[in-house]
């Protein structure tokens, strides 16, 4: 096995006495599982129908199990965590941030184990297949194009007469200054490359509409979501919230919808439920819901996180939102120390970057999926959560939305 994961849960039993009998069926399970597996543990607790799982194994297999688990009638998966064994030798790729071994690693490996792919290392290897040429639009703050993670992934083409990996939409005016001074742009576009594996073929566009000087406004966004239409852009996340309703940021999302890219946007992180109190641009998902995902926040046991919003009727799924490490902007310290270059994060925002990154694998691999088959493929390959609020119910899971592509 190239990695061993462990995962533990507790599985409610509908029925008390059906306890041994789901135990048994879990035991030979695993023994049927394609790929080695450790001899999993499980603690039947009668007085709570629970029993409490530790499962060891290859990430391909761990998957296979658990998808079984949540398909069985009768029984509920609850406070799931997983994490890279204990034992096992921490992949040569992972970057430790000195918090705690194995803490904080990137690619983060609690966050793609999770959605069900296993870590790998985002430099173009010498001879690597090459992929599908996609590119995702970043549109927020900008990105630190001089990331050493980032800058081999870059989109590249010329704005205002002048090469760039980007453009800044600000007052009117579009130039090619994509600088990061806020960061979150930079965490998205980090969170992005990670779930779509480094693939040779995936490109990042920095669409920057507000800096230091300029607030997120409607004005701006609508430009950086054209841009990035002209730019002929396959998939367009926006992981931000406006307060305010606007028509041109509307149009601007029904025109890339209508030039067949997928918009990948954020529910939001006020709580809420967004069937009763819309965020934008959210709410602009019931125009073209075929093409627009809306993306809740799981935390780190698979439950809804507590900021994160939802909504039965107007969020599309969920996917990890809680302590996702990613790159970060700054690089250096005022006192000229090199500072660290990952850094984790939580909301919405990352969780939308996961499923744009999980697209743009999927378009990568095959070039023909449209923005529908993407967003019916990502729908349809969810991991079931008990109570999760949104329309699937359940959470990403791109080790299944890859399979049989």
């Amino acid at each position: 096995m190239s990695q061993t994961v462990v995962r533990r849960f507790d599985l409610h039993v509908d029925e008390v006495n059906r306890l041994d009998g789901v135990r048994d069926w879990l035991l030979e399970l695993v023994k049927k599982a394609p790929d080695e597996m450790r001899q999993p543990q499980v603690k039947p607790i009668p007085r709570l129908s629970l029993l409490e799982v530790r499962l060891e194994g290859s990430p391909a297999a761990i998957s296979g199990v658990m998808a079984q688990v949540a398909d069985r009638f009768g029984v509920r998966i609850r406070h799931d965590r997983v994490s890279v064994a204990e034992e096992a030798t921490p992949p040569k790729f992972g970057v430790p941030l000195g918090l705690g071994p194995r803490d904080l690693e990137y690619p983060d490996p609690q966050a793609l184990l999770r959605i069900g792919v296993e870590p790998r290392p985002l430099t173009i290897l010498k001879g690597e297949a090459p992929s599908a040429p996609v590119t995702v639009a970043v549109v927020d703050s900008g990105i630190m194009v001089d990331h050493p993670a980032l800058k081999s992934h870059l989109w590249a083409g010329t704005v205002a007469g002048q090469p760039a990996h980007g453009a800044r939409c600000i007052g009117g005016t579009r130039s090619g200054d994509v600088t990061d001074q806020d960061g979150h742009g930079t965490r998205l576009a980090g969170t992005i490359l990670s779930v779509a594996q480094g693939a040779p073929g995936i490109r990042l566009m920095a669409v920057k509409f507000f800096d230091a000087d300029a607030l997120p406004g409607p004005a701006n966004g609508a430009d950086a979501i054209d841009f990035a239409v002209e730019q002929k852009a396959d998939i367009i996340n926006l992981s931000w919230d406006l307060g305010i309703g606007s028509v041109a940021v509307e149009q601007a999302i029904q025109n890339a919808c209508d030039a067949g890219a997928l918009v990948v946007i954020a529910a939001g992180n006020s709580g809420s439920d967004n069937d009763l109190f819309p965020t934008i641009p959210a709410c602009y998902r019931k125009e073209r819901p075929e093409r627009i995902i809306t993306v809740m926040a799981t935390d780190r046991y698979d439950e809804k996180a507590s900021f994160s919003n939802y909504g039965v009727r107007t969020v599309d799924l969920a996917a990890p939102g809680v302590g996702c490490v990613t790159t970060r902007a700054a690089l250096a310290t005022t006192s000229g120390v090199a500072g660290k270059k990952f850094r984790a994060y939580n909301g919405t925002s990352p969780a939308a970057a996961l499923v744009a990154g999980a697209a743009a694998l999927l378009k990568s691999r095959n070039p023909n999926l449209t923005a529908d088959e993407l967003k019916t493929r990502l729908l349809l390959s969810v991991d079931p959560v008990q109570g999760l609020k949104c329309r699937t119910g359940g959470r990403l899971n791109l080790g299944k939305a890859l399979a049989n592509l």
